[in-house]
């Protein structure tokens, strides 16, 4: 056996048997949330937490592009006109229904809410995506030079497309001074996002580009609530009053699904509805505006997921979002937004950290097991091989020793007969 006749080797992975051992039972046992059921087995699904993006650029809804689109739900029924109670025709979701999301699909979720179906965006504050996608394409590249009268090489223009597509991933990864970053994106979803990007900017060759990907509901939710819906309200507070919610103040998303069944959440995001504000509370045509392009299933999608993952319950919830979130509710009107440290949100010039999941955790986990057990791996061989040299070293001298002992008698007699001949 090649283990037995070489000890280090057996020692050596005798080591790397208990340590790997060892890292599993961590990562087992540190209670990961639900994944995917089909498709992206490696998206681990998170609570949604920080400050929204507005509170992040202190900016009240109602000077935004979103707060001026004028899409917003009908106005308080006439006392006695009230309808009955809306009940769609659809079954409930669940975290075994899987969808197939193509990129149209993932911009919709992710996008659109500011951007718009064109993706041209709301100038000057919501820039177009159209002009950086097509930066990125090397045969637009050319016939935009060529039409500003310019001669450029293929290498060169591919230079320059390249550079605008890593330009493009730092802004999806990163954000900007006023676009959010979606570090909830992994890397499938981005190709599918990017070659959706391209189709709609008009690249050629785009369309045979197009990638699809398949997702369970509830990250469906978590696509929605991330980017669309963390755009204005908190993760988490305190739930605002009728009269705080007539000054401006945008409830939390941690408190939604308290405020509204599923049902009513599902008609106030695809329909709208009236809202009760001021004092006396009563009924006024809300701020929210209605999103038209969500389907039913995916409002319910949206309520499935926060009820799933609670966004004040979140485990890597930051206590100091926390605190910062325990004064009045903010977003629009003349409340003004409570400035706190996000954790989903940073300044353009910091690199964004992940949000931090129990899969992350189980991944330094292993990580930290493994550099030991190489530290300890290390150790042992060195020792090992310290030992052999020195036990070399020793048997070499040992060596020596017995040849000189051998040989002494010899020389003694050599040396006699040496003297007698001079005597003689």
């Amino acid at each position: 056996m090649p283990f037995l006749k070489n000890p280090s080797r057996l020692a050596i992975a005798t080591v790397m048997v208990l340590a790997a051992r060892y890292a599993y039972a961590q990562a087992s046992q540190s209670g990961l949330p639900l994944r995917n059921a089909v498709g992206n087995k490696d998206i681990t699904v998170t609570a949604v937490t920080g400050e929204s993006w507005l509170t992040h650029l202190n900016r009240p809804f109602g000077e935004t592009s979103m707060g001026k689109t004028g899409r917003l739900g009908p106005p308080a029924p006439a006392p006695g006109e009230e309808s009955a109670p809306w009940r769609p025709e659809m079954s409930p979701s669940s975290t075994a229904h899987v969808v197939t999301l193509h990129g149209s699909d993932l911009y919709r979720l992710n996008c659109q809410g500011c951007h718009g179906e064109s993706g041209q965006g709301a100038p000057p504050e919501i820039n177009s995506v159209i002009n950086p996608v097509r930066a990125t394409s090397v045969a637009l590249v050319m016939e935009r030079m060529k039409t500003a009268g310019m001669d450029i090489s293929h290498a060169d223009a591919a230079k320059l497309a390249q550079q605008s597509n890593t330009a493009l991933l730092q802004r999806l990864h990163n954000g900007g001074q006023d676009m959010p970053a979606f570090p909830h994106l992994n890397d499938a979803e981005i190709r599918s996002l990017i070659a959706y990007l391209k189709q709609l900017a008009g690249v050629p060759g785009a369309g045979s580009e197009q990638l699809a990907v398949k997702e369970s509901s509830v990250r469906v939710g978590e696509h929605i609530v991330k980017t669309t819906c963390h755009t204005c309200h908190n993760a988490a507070g305190p739930d605002p009053e009728p009269q705080q919610i007539w000054d401006g103040a945008i409830p939390p998303l941690s408190t939604l699904t308290v405020r509204k069944s599923q049902d009513e959440f599902i008609h106030k995001v695809t329909h709208g509805a009236p809202v009760l504000m001021g004092t006396p509370p009563m009924l006024y045509r809300g701020r929210m505006p209605v999103f038209h392009y969500l389907s039913e299933e995916e409002a319910a999608d949206v309520y499935l997921y926060l009820t799933l993952y609670p966004p004040a319950d979140s485990a890597d919830h930051d206590p100091v979002i926390a605190l910062s979130q325990q004064g009045p509710a903010a977003g629009g009107g003349t409340l003004a937004p409570q400035k706190a440290v996000s954790s989903a949100f940073v300044p353009n010039t910091q690199p964004v950290e992940r949000q931090r999941s129990h899969k992350d955790i189980g991944m330094q986990t292993v990580v930290l097991l493994s550099a030991i057990g190489i530290v300890v791996i290390l150790l042992l061989a060195g020792g090992l091989g310290f030992t052999m040299r020195e036990f070399q070293r020793l048997s070499a001298k040992a060596q020596v020793r017995s040849v000189e002992v051998r040989t002494m008698p010899q020389r003694r007699t050599e040396d006699a007969s040496a003297a007698l001949q001079r005597v003689s």
